[in-house]
């Protein structure tokens, strides 16, 4: 699809939402959602959306009654990313996320009798330039500092200050295959 295309047919879907669904929906700019993309926002959520948010592929947006979801300038989100706030989640300029990312400022409640439909949810911040590669899981209460880079696989559950690397200490164990006659 054309980009321009792309461009008008996500400004009508989102001028629907925000007159329809969520009166505290603000556009900044253009943002390019992909076709097959899912945006729901509560009709009492506050979603900002900046200039320049680009997403290849699906995107889950999930946004809860008296929740706040902040998307900086210039941010990509690549094949199959997934975002959940029931409080807050704030991610900024310039920030890209590689496929299978999911984000989630909640988390069930459990009992000895099993799953509660209640939530525990604590905000997420994730600062400006950050690269979160493929199949990261970033959970509730956690602040990402500007500059950092998050490898692929990691569940980030701490606070990561500013200018850091992140990677999951995975070793191979690689054996040679013997014929045993």
């Amino acid at each position: 699809m054309k980009p321009y295309l792309k461009v008008i047919i996500n400004k009508i879907k989102l001028t629907y939402i925000k007159v329809i669904k969520c009166k505290q929906l603000k556009l900044f700019g253009y943002q390019l959602f992909s076709y097959n993309s899912k945006l729901l926002f509560s009709k009492k959520s506050s979603v900002y959306l900046g200039d320049k948010i680009i997403n290849d592929g699906r995107i889950t947006i999930i946004v809860d009654d008296n929740a706040k979801l902040i998307i900086g300038n210039n941010v990509y989100f690549n094949e199959n990313n997934m975002i959940s706030v029931k409080s807050s989640v704030e991610i900024g300029d310039g920030c890209q996320f590689g496929p299978n990312v999911k984000i989630f400022d909640n988390n069930h409640m459990f009992t000895s009798n099993g799953v509660l439909p209640l939530h525990k949810s604590s905000p997420i911040k994730i600062g400006k330039k950050c690269w979160i590669s493929s199949d990261v899981i970033i959970l509730k209460g956690v602040s990402i500092g500007d500059n950092c880079v998050i490898g692929a696989g990691c569940i980030i559950k701490d606070d990561i200050p500013s200018k850091s690397i992140v990677t999951l200490q995975n070793n191979l164990k690689i054996r040679h295959i013997e014929d045993k006659a």
